[in-house]
C-alpha cells in the first residue's frame, strides 16, 4: 500500500477498503448477467442479419411505426382539444353561476370536475409522448 504515514501492515489494513465479497449469490448474479448479454448479442445479430436479408420488411416496419406515431399524435391532440372544450365550458357554466345566472349543469354534475382540468401543452412536436402524461 502506498500510504505516506503508515508504518505497520495493521495500519494500511485499517485505512485500506475492506475487500469485495465474492459469494456465490455474486457469482450467479454475474452469470446471469453474461447469459443475458449472450441473448442480448445473439439479439442483435439475427437483427442485423434480418435487416440484409429483408430491406422491405424494414421498409415496411419503419412505414407502420411512422403511421403509428402519427396517429398516436392526432389522437393526444384531439384529447387535449376535448380537454380544453370541456374546461372552458365548465368555466364558462361557473362564472353564469357566480353572476347570478342558471346553469345546465345540475349541482351534481360530474362536469363541473372539469374546471380542474390541466389544459397546458408542454408537449414538443417531436415528442414521442412515451411517459403517458396526457390522461386519455
Amino acid at each position: 500500500m502506498n500510504f505516506q504515514d503508515v508504518y505497520t501492515l495493521q495500519q494500511a489494513l485499517d485505512r485500506a477498503p475492506p475487500p469485495r465479497l465474492n459469494t456465490a449469490q455474486d457469482r450467479a448474479e454475474h452469470a446471469e448477467r453474461q447469459r443475458r448479454l449472450l441473448v442480448v448479442q445473439e439479439d442483435e445479430r439475427i437483427m442485423a442479419e434480418w435487416r440484409n436479408r429483408d430491406p422491405e420488411d424494414v421498409a415496411y416496419e419503419q412505414s407502420y411505426w411512422a403511421r403509428r406515431r402519427e396517429e398516436d399524435t392526432r389522437r393526444r391532440r384531439e384529447a387535449r382539444l376535448d380537454r380544453r372544450r370541456r374546461k372552458v365550458l365548465a368555466n364558462a357554466q361557473s362564472d353564469l353561476v357566480e353572476a347570478g345566472g342558471q346553469s345546465f349543469f345540475m349541482p351534481d354534475d360530474e362536469r363541473w370536475l372539469d374546471i380542474w382540468l390541466d389544459t397546458s401543452d408542454d408537449t414538443a412536436e417531436e415528442d414521442d409522448d412515451s411517459d403517458d402524461s396526457d390522461l386519455d
